[in-house]
């Protein structure tokens, strides 16, 4: 089963050093909980970027697939850091290549999975213009995943950087066409949402 490598390397150790009757995959899979496909209880017409992102937000906290994908559009494409893809070396096609809209719903579904909460954290940076019906803004993020290591015992896993993304608007409703990943740190400090996306993948 995959895990979040780097990032949870310290909390495994501790844990191992901690719980030496611990055996197995320490990330424990499970049923998402969310709410059911068409559920409209945390989300809001995306009348402005803004919403989108609340709703993005909304549908992390409650594991909502179906909300989740309607922030995107259909012919919705994810860029990873450059420098994150290089670190996958041979995988970074298998990780990160021709990523739709599929693509990140499979990766969110994956991660509703194997974690017990998903918490997003947004700072804007660069605003939007939206007179037109295409719009770009720049949004520094923190992601926090809570992972189930055995039954019982939790980890948090941080995850930052800065999301570069362009929206268009159809039949007036935004929804994110391209998203460029961007490191703000150092990967030993924490790692992308990017570099999360991509051990889900599948």
């Amino acid at each position: 089963m995959r895990v979040p490598r780097r990032s949870a390397a310290l909390a495994i150790a501790v844990l191992l050093g901690a719980t030496p009757w611990l055996g197995g995959c320490l990330f424990s899979p499970r049923d998402p909980d969310g709410p059911p496909q068409g559920d409209q209880t945390n989300w809001e017409t995306p009348v402005s970027t803004a919403i989108v992102l609340s709703n993005m937000k909304a549908a992390l906290g409650d594991e909502s697939q179906a909300n989740y994908r309607d922030c995107f559009t259909e012919d919705f494409r994810f860029h990873v850091d450059p420098a994150d893809s290089l670190l996958a070396g041979e995988e970074a096609d298998i990780r990160y290549a021709n990523w739709t809209r599929e693509d990140e719903e499979q990766a969110a579904g994956n991660i509703f999975a194997a974690s017990v909460g998903v918490d997003l954290s947004l700072t804007s940076i660069i605003g939007p213009d939206e007179s037109g019906d295409d719009t770009y803004r720049e949004d520094d993020y923190e992601l926090r995943v809570t992972f189930e290591l055995a039954p019982g015992i939790e980890s948090d896993v941080l995850y930052k950087g800065r999301a570069v993304l362009y929206l268009r608007r159809e039949s007036g409703r935004w929804a994110i066409y391209r998203w460029a990943d961007q490191r703000t740190v150092e990967p030993e400090q924490n790692e992308t949402w990017g570099v999360l996306r991509g051990e889900y993948r599948e």
